[in-house]
Formats: C-alpha cells, sequence, structure tokens
C-alpha cells in the first residue's frame, strides 16, 4: 500500500495543476452567461481532488513510465472473503462518488445513473492498471460500484434534511451535466498520467 505522505504528495503535485483549469473553466462559463453558483464551484474543486485521490489510491500514474503488464483475477466474490478489510476500503472509496454525484448533477438523480457512473469509472481504473499501475480485480469492480450505490443511499438521507433552495446551490446551471462529469474525470486522468509523474519523478526526484 501506498504511504499516506506519499499519496498526499502525489496527489497535491497533480491539484495545482488542476485547480488554476477549474478557474479558467468557470471564468469561461460566466462569459458564456454559464455562470455557476459559488457552492457549485467550490464543489467541483473539491471532486476533482477526490477524483485525484482515488486514482492516487489505486496507483494509477505511481511510475512515470507504461507497460502493458496485465495482472488479472477473474474470479469474483473469492477476493472479498479472504481480503475483507480491502473489500470494506474498496466500498468506502467510491462512496464519496455517490454523494458529490447527485448533489452536483440534476441528471445524476437516479440511482441508476450513479451506479452505472460509478462501474464505469472503475472499470476505467481497473483498465489502465493493466499498464504497469497495479492490479486488475473484478473484485474491486463490485466493490467500487457497491460504495457508489452507497454513497447515493446517504445522499437520499442526507438530501431530506436540506431545502431545496440549499440543494439547488450545489447544482450545476444551464450545462451539460454528464458532459462536465466527462471533461472533469478525463481532465484529472490526463494530468495525473503525464504531469503529476514528471513533478514527482523529474522535479521532486522522488522514487
Amino acid at each position: 500500500m501506498i504511504p499516506i505522505s506519499d499519496m498526499l504528495i502525489r496527489s497535491i503535485s497533480g491539484y495545482i495543476f488542476i485547480l488554476p483549469a477549474l478557474i479558467l473553466y468557470f471564468l469561461s462559463l460566466k462569459k458564456t452567461e454559464k455562470r455557476q453558483n459559488l457552492l457549485h464551484c467550490i464543489s467541483v474543486s473539491v471532486f476533482c481532488y477526490y477524483l485525484l485521490g482515488i486514482l492516487t489510491v489505486t496507483g494509477i500514474g505511481y511510475t512515470g513510465s507504461i507497460s502493458f503488464d496485465p495482472r488479472i483475477t477473474l474470479i469474483p466474490l473469492l477476493g472479498m472473503i479472504s481480503g475483507p478489510i480491502d473489500t470494506i476500503l474498496n466500498i468506502i472509496l467510491f462512496v464519496p462518488l455517490g454523494i458529490f454525484l447527485p448533489f452536483l448533477y440534476r441528471s445524476f438523480r437516479p440511482m441508476k445513473t450513479v451506479a452505472f457512473t460509478g462501474f464505469l469509472l472503475s472499470f476505467s481504473v481497473e483498465t489502465l492498471q493493466m499498464f504497469g499501475w497495479g492490479k486488475t480485480d473484478i473484485n474491486d469492480l463490485i466493490t467500487n460500484t457497491l460504495g457508489a450505490c452507497f454513497g447515493y443511499w446517504l445522499y437520499y438521507l442526507l438530501s431530506k434534511c436540506l431545502p431545496y433552495h440549499v440543494k439547488n446551490q450545489f447544482h450545476a446551471q444551464n450545462i451539460n451535466d454528464r458532459l462536465e462529469v466527462f471533461f472533469l474525470a478525463s481532465f484529472t486522468l490526463i494530468i495525473m498520467v503525464t504531469v503529476q509523474p514528471w513533478v514527482i519523478h523529474s522535479l521532486l526526484n522522488i522514487r
């Protein structure tokens, strides 16, 4: 497992390039009369750091070189029984995703949309891990998707306690929700596999 201090260095070294891009993105929306509420902008910034955290914890971008070296486990449930702690951690890792998505975007209110997005994100991570960044495990795919669903249930309970006008402050306004999520996830991934390894290995000389 990657040390916590190492995770912080790697995630922060990627985030310092993402935050300015987010500021420019929201400023561009403002100029096109698609200005977003401040709570939404702040929450999206936190959401992007969370996405960076997922990639960091799962080892994406851990090395500066890319080599196709798949290590695949296709037997479901077996790993959950032999490694219950890893199972719990994999569930917890995706719980915030199930909370962020419906809070930030109206089109992610259906639970099936959140579950499918959690599945796609987990599938993307597991696929990327074939390139020398970890082990691809079908159990991770199952537990990550479950985590997103649990997160959605927490969102559902929390949303019952919040007034509508407060929840509306978090929602994206007059934009394509799914396109923004795709943009955020893609941009975060690009930074994590290109700029972040360069900062870590070349500038900071961390191995």
